[in-house]
């Protein structure tokens, strides 16, 4: 997993075919980077000229279009994760390995968390009329994206009424119908959980609230077992940095809490997908919070998966969150 990250001298130059082409382009270009092969849009769009050049890093969509594959020479790759790292806080590298076009070539593969997508939504708009999730409803539903940025283009002024309708149609109304919340735990290495899954008790714009039933085992973190009639509330917030568990006996006195510190939330249609960031903060009740796993955190900073700079704002959620009452 652990790139050997190496400085190199001439902008790398790359060929970008994904739902990100935008944003990265400007991105790269207002970085130096030469950007090869670009599709008719991209040279539309920045006044680029048609070149066929050979590239040094080829970026493409993974398949589930959640971030990129990136493949080329080493020394390029690393430096231009260090450069994403950098940009974007919550970029994580999921998975390296040989590339399969090429001997000698490596590839990557990265994960676009919900902080990223909203700074990509940011430096698109910077560029071309952009609604508000752009890349994650290209995932989503791209058809009723398109039409909908195509009715701002023309009218910018229903840019707030646009987002609206089209969050509430895509995301909270097919969640509303279905009445179940399905949570998409994705780990450090690019593989999901079993999905935890509950009945709908509240939603609104801001987030989701479920209710979980349990039936043996012991609660995460907590080191309590689970009694028969046990149940748990989950409290996911579009945007936030942690999603709150709390668990239950039947008769509904509160046996602790355990705060899931991951990238920010993003709210999909059967219900909510985050990065796990590994480090955790527990509540008995009747005790004081406490942090648990700080160190699996650090371990991905130290193997290159996260920039220190997203260590570090796991740390301040964590920290802020255990210094509650």
């Amino acid at each position: 997993m652990t790139l050997l990250l190496e400085v190199i001298d001439m902008p790398a130059r790359i060929k970008i075919r994904s739902i990100y082409s935008t944003a990265l382009t400007k991105l790269l270009l207002d970085a130096g980077y030469y950007v090869v092969e670009p599709s008719a849009k991209i040279r539309e769009r920045f006044n680029l000229e048609h070149n066929s050049e050979p590239c040094d890093l080829f970026i493409r969509d993974r398949d589930d279009l959640q971030g990129i594959e990136i493949s080329g020479p080493p020394e390029n790759l690393c430096q231009f994760l260090t450069f994403l790292q950098e940009q974007l806080l919550d970029a994580v590298l999921l998975e390296s390995g040989p590339a399969r076009e090429e001997e000698g070539l490596v590839r990557a593969g990265i994960e676009f968390p919900g902080g990223a997508k909203a700074t990509l939504d940011a430096i698109r708009f910077s560029v071309t009329p952009t609604l508000l999730r752009h890349h994650r409803l290209r995932i989503i539903n791209s058809r009723a994206l398109e039409k909908a940025e195509i009715l701002l283009t023309a009218h910018p002024e229903k840019k707030d009424s646009l987002e609206k309708n089209l969050f509430l149609e895509t995301i909270l109304l097919p969640i509303e119908k279905s009445g179940l919340v399905k949570m998409e735990h994705v780990r450090p290495s690019g593989k999901s959980m079993r999905p935890r899954e509950g009945i709908l008790i509240k939603s609104n714009s801001q987030g989701l609230i479920f209710k979980r039933f349990f039936s043996k085992g012991r609660y995460d973190g907590l080191d309590i077992p689970i009694q028969q009639g046990d149940y748990g509330l989950t409290e996911v917030h579009e945007g936030s940095w942690y999603v709150k568990h709390s668990y239950y006996t039947k008769e509904g006195k509160l046996i602790g809490e355990y705060f899931n510190i991951n990238t920010p939330v993003e709210l999909y249609p059967y219900g909510a997908r985050y990065l796990d960031l590994e480090v955790d903060v527990i509540r008995r009740a009747g005790e004081k919070p406490s942090i648990i796993d700080r160190e699996k955190l650090s371990l991905l900073t130290r193997q290159g998966q996260i920039g220190s700079a997203l260590e570090m704002k796991a740390m301040e959620i964590a920290e802020s969150l255990a210094a509650e009452k």
